[in-house]
């Protein structure tokens, strides 16, 4: 979106992501990349918490410096006369209030480029008048005559300084003409339309001067073009690389989520408008403003427009679209119907906003983090491990590799593994703690060691680890506190449809387009679920607070419908049964299910399996592996009922984030589908093929 075609309209790109997913990165990597070639500005609201005459003010300052292929800097002369009028206090007498605004233009003028070049102009003609009158007449002119002179050369210098000076004020003709054609100058002149604005208050001004602002952009785009030079734009394939097209200017802004970037990106919308609104000529009013905006939380008035990243499919009727990727973001997909609406008279403001989601982590960027922070061989921590864990988020991955890792053995012996119990500083605080107290909202407090009520950050941990309730219209009435606290990680970006991870087998079982569930981030929801699985009771006779966590749940969704009927009841149930380590019962519900429907079946396998596994929190997968089948071979039960147990249990413990996804544990799992083809009852055993070859 940086390369644009005269006339286009730049959307406002609020860029999506939790707190310290790496937007503040992206932002400085995106003004490392425009250089001195992109005109471009920054500024970061949660350092300046600035009101938004100032942001502009910083933002123009910015921008006027040298740009490599601008012949002259960028200048704003109608903000900077708005500006101007608004800091002066004028004398209440309009008289000399209009000659206070008069000397203001001029001083104004006086400091431009073609003010300073008239200055040095007047200079000189004052000094060669003073050589006429003093040197070249001197031998010719004597007596009264040298009188006439002097004095003739007196008045000349005020009168070509006079002159000078107002073919500077030319210069700025049209923003004194701009200022006239606001609305809330009511169509007077020049100077009066200047008073006016001195006389309002600075909060009445921010529109005026906001469109001031973007008019001066967009005059400067259009009477100076960047020198035509090749570029490395990736432009439409319709259009050819030599086509005409212009860059956009970018305004970086960070902190947008705060009350002062919020404001200034708000204002910045509605001068858009004001704008659009103001072109009744048809000659065009779109600036060339650019507006990458970093957002760590979701706005209301966006929803018109977009689906909100915790719903997987937009509202039916309504314009709404899914929000992209950012590496798949495109201006079409904005223009498609935002530009139309933003196009027409009184068009919303709300139609500027592109929000777009950040993408996180790869793991080979991970893996390549990992090499620069430990560049040895033998890396305790494989890059699978760590980006599962994190979900690629650049905080969480920093924060592990800065800790040592645990004690426990990896899967087959192949090393440790990460433990978040581990101290993460020198007073011995938990790497779980140090991780919600960096990424909660305001307003959920992070658990302490013993509670008597769960917290409600672990309320809605324990509800989100069962995907299916992505789903469910209603809340449990059990909890006053999970409405609100889900209310705030969803607004807060830490529950959306990215951070679902899709297991090898759900495809198999729901088809390619089926849409991912919200989920609550991997990293957000380890460390809560760590606090809850370290938690002790209050009193010793009480139950553990995991078994009553997740047994509360499984009794109030117990009370609610759910979609999809009794049979999704039940396994829901199951799911629940899964989660509190009713390990044997699940694999025997499974197993009498088999024959029924084997893509349904492998749903099934995949929803269960998705349960929480709180024997990883101590044991490592090998041990937890041994415990859960230890004497299933020897209770007389059929191949069917073995096969069934131990896939359960591998798929189980496999989609653990700190379980590593070995050719050893592949293969068991592929043996295991394998066996399971070779004893249904069934003719089509294509699922368990295709579940098989997924881990091949």
């Amino acid at each position: 979106m940086l390369w644009r075609y005269p006339g286009q309209r730049q959307p406002i790109v609020a860029l999506l992501g939790p707190r310290q997913s790496g937007k503040s990165d992206l932002l400085k990597a995106v003004s490392r990349a425009c250089g001195s070639t992109v005109v471009h500005a920054a500024i970061d609201f949660d350092d300046n918490p600035v009101d938004p005459v100032s942001a502009a003010a910083l933002a123009a300052f910015q921008m006027m410096r040298g740009w490599d292929n601008l012949r002259q800097p960028p200048v704003f002369h109608r903000f900077g006369l708005g500006l101007l009028a608004l800091n002066e206090n004028l004398d209440p007498d309009r008289g000399r209030a209009a000659d206070q605004i008069r000397d203001l233009i001029q001083q104004y003028t006086s400091n431009t480029r073609r003010g300073r070049a008239f200055r040095q102009l007047e200079q000189v003609a004052a000094t060669t008048v003073d050589v006429v009158a003093q040197g070249a007449l001197s031998p010719l002119v004597s007596g009264p005559a040298r009188e006439v002179v002097s004095a003739v050369r007196d008045r000349a210098k005020p009168v070509i300084g006079s002159l000078l000076q107002s073919a500077a004020r030319w210069g700025v003709r049209d923003a004194l003409r701009w200022h006239i054609s606001v609305p809330e100058a009511e169509s007077a002149r020049s100077i009066d339309a200047l008073i006016r604005l001195s006389s309002t208050s600075r909060s009445a001004a921010v529109g005026p001067l906001m469109a001031a602002f973007l008019a001066d952009v967009k005059d400067q785009a259009e009477r100076h073009p960047p020198l035509r030079s090749t570029c490395s734009c990736v432009l439409p394939t319709r259009a050819a690389r030599h086509d005409r097209h212009d860059h956009a200017w970018v305004l970086l802004a960070d902190g947008a989520q705060t009350p002062a970037g919020r404001r200034f990106l708000t204002e910045l919308a509605a001068a858009r408008s004001r704008n659009q609104q103001a072109d009744v000529d048809g000659s065009g009013a779109a600036d060339p403003l650019l507006v990458l905006s970093a957002c760590e939380q979701w706005q209301s008035e966006w929803t018109s427009w977009w689906c909100e990243p915790w719903r997987s499919t937009p509202l039916t009727a309504t314009p709404q679209r899914r929000v992209p990727l950012l590496s798949r973001a495109t201006r079409s997909l904005w223009a498609r119907d935002n530009e139309a609406a933003v196009g027409v008279e009184r068009g919303p403001a709300a139609a500027w906003w592109y929000p777009v989601w950040l993408d996180p982590m790869t793991e080979d960027q991970v893996g390549y983090a990992m090499d620069r922070s430990d560049p040895s061989p033998a890396r305790p921590l494989p890059a699978s491990v760590v980006h599962r864990l994190t979900g690629g988020h650049r905080g969480a991955v920093s924060a592990v590799l800065d800790e040592p890792p645990g004690t426990h053995p990896a899967p087959h012996g192949t090393g440790p593994v990460l433990s978040l119990l581990a101290p993460a500083d020198e007073d011995g605080t938990p790497l779980w703690v140090r991780a919600l107290e960096a990424g909660l909202p305001e307003g959920l407090p992070v658990p302490g060691a013993a509670w008597s009520t769960a917290p409600a950050v672990v309320l809605a941990a324990a509800y989100l680890a069962d995907v299916r309730t992505a789903h469910d219209p209603r809340l449990p009435a059990t909890s006053t506190e999970l409405p609100r606290s889900l209310e705030l990680l969803r607004r807060h970006l830490w529950v959306s449809t990215f951070t679902h991870r899709p297991s090898r087998i759900r495809r198999i079982g729901w088809g390619d387009d089926a849409d991912g569930p919200a989920t609550l981030h991997p990293w957000l929801a380890r460390s809560v679920l760590t606090a809850l699985n370290s938690a002790r009771p209050a009193r010793p006779d009480e139950v553990n607070p995991w078994h009553d966590v997740f047994a509360g749940q499984a009794l109030a969704l117990a009370a609610l419908p759910v979609p999809g009927g009794e049979a999704a009841a039940v396994e829901r149930r199951l799911f629940h049964d899964l989660a509190l380590g009713r390990f044997t019962p699940v694999a025997a519900a499974l197993a009498d299910r088999f024959d029924d429907d084997h893509r349904a079946w492998i749903r099934l396998l995949d929803y269960l399996t998705s349960a929480p596994c709180r024997l990883l929190y101590k044991r490592s997968p090998q041990e937890a592996y041994a415990l859960l089948l230890d004497g299933v071979e020897d209770r007389g039960q059929t191949v069917l009922a073995v096969a069934t147990a131990k896939l359960l249990a591998l798929l189980w413990l496999y989609n653990d984030p700190l379980t590593e996804h070995t050719r050893r544990w592949d293969g068991e799992i592929q043996e295991c589908f394998t066996r399971l083809a070779h004893n249904s009852r069934l003719l089509d055993v294509s699922p368990l093929q295709q579940a098989a070859a997924a881990f091949a």
